[in-house]
C-alpha cells in the first residue's frame, strides 16, 4: 500500500510534484484510507509511506519537523490497523547535502516507538549527504528495506549482507523482457541477485516487486509469467 502525499489537504508535495497536480487530486484523511482499504478486504502486507517524510524531518525549520513527525505517526498508523507487518520509509532528502542523521533517526525514533507491533523499515534511497552512501545511513536502523535498483547505484548490493538479519523487505525493482524481469544500468542480474538474497544470505521476508517502464493491459500475460518466475 503506497500512501502519496498528493493526498494531503494541507500541503502540496515535496518531491516528484510533476507525477500529479496536486490541486486535483482526492484528498484522503488517515481515517478515511484506513476504512477504505477494510471496506475492501485486501491483505497488505506493506505500507509504503508518503516520499515526502524524509524531506520534512531533513529541514532546518521546526514546523516541517513536526510535520514530518506527524506523516511517520499517520503512515504507522495506517500499518497498524490494516494488519501490515512493515511500514517503509524515505528518511531523508536525497539531495541535500548537509543534515544530521542522528538528529533525524531521533525523531523518527521518537515516533515508531509508539507502534511495536509494526517494523518501521528505512529504505536505501540515495543520498547526497557528505561522506554517506545509502547502506551507511540504513546500517544502524532496527529494520531496514534494501531496494535492488539503488543498491546497484551505489554498487553497495554486498554490503547487505552484514545486516540480512534486520532486512524485512526488498524491493524488486525491474522492466519486463520477454516474460521476464531485467535491472537496467546493473552490474548484477536481477535473478542472480534474488538467488543470492534468498539462497546465500538466507532471506525469507517480503519481497515487493516495483515494475519500471511501459506498463499497460497487452502486458499484463508477461507480466503474470513474469511474476510466476520468482517461485522458482
Amino acid at each position: 500500500m503506497q500512501l502519496e502525499p498528493e493526498w494531503d489537504r494541507e500541503n502540496a508535495p515535496l518531491t516528484d510534484c510533476a507525477l500529479a497536480d496536486w490541486t486535483t487530486i482526492p484528498k484522503y484523511t488517515t481515517e478515511e484510507v484506513i476504512e477504505l482499504i477494510k471496506s475492501q478486504d485486501l491483505p497488505i502486507l506493506s505500507v509504503h509511506a508518503s516520499r515526502d517524510v524524509g524531506n520534512y524531518l531533513c529541514s532546518d525549520k521546526e514546523r516541517d519537523w513536526k510535520k514530518g513527525k506527524h506523516v511517520t505517526y499517520d503512515s504507522l498508523l495506517i500499518a497498524e490497523n490494516t494488519g501490515a507487518e512493515t511500514c517503509v520509509f524515505h528518511l531523508w532528502d536525497t539531495w541535500k547535502t548537509s543534515f544530521d542523521p542522528k538528529k533525524v533517526e531521533s525523531m523518527f525514533l521518537e515516533v515508531t516507538d509508539q507502534f511495536p507491533k509494526v517494523k518501521a523499515s528505512v529504505e536505501n534511497i540515495p543520498t547526497h549527504l557528505e561522506g554517506y552512501t545509502p547502506f551507511g545511513l540504513v546500517k544502524s536502523f532496527e529494520h531496514v528495506t534494501m531496494d535492488l535498483r539503488w543498491a546497484a547505484m551505489y554498487k553497495e548490493l554486498d554490503a547487505f549482507e552484514s545486516i540480512i538479519n534486520g532486512i524485512v523487505n526488498v524491493h524488486l525493482r525491474g522492466s519486463l523482457k520477454e516474460s521476464k524481469w531485467v535491472l537496467e544500468r546493473s552490474d548484477f542480474d536481477f535473478y542472480e541477485a534474488l538467488n543470492k538474497i534468498r539462497k546465500k544470505w538466507g532471506y525469507s521476508g517480503l519481497l515487493t516487486v516495483e515494475p519500471e517502464g511501459r506498463k499497460d493491459g497487452s502486458l499484463f500475460a508477461s507480466f503474470l509469467e513474469a511474476m510466476h518466475t520468482l517461485k522458482t
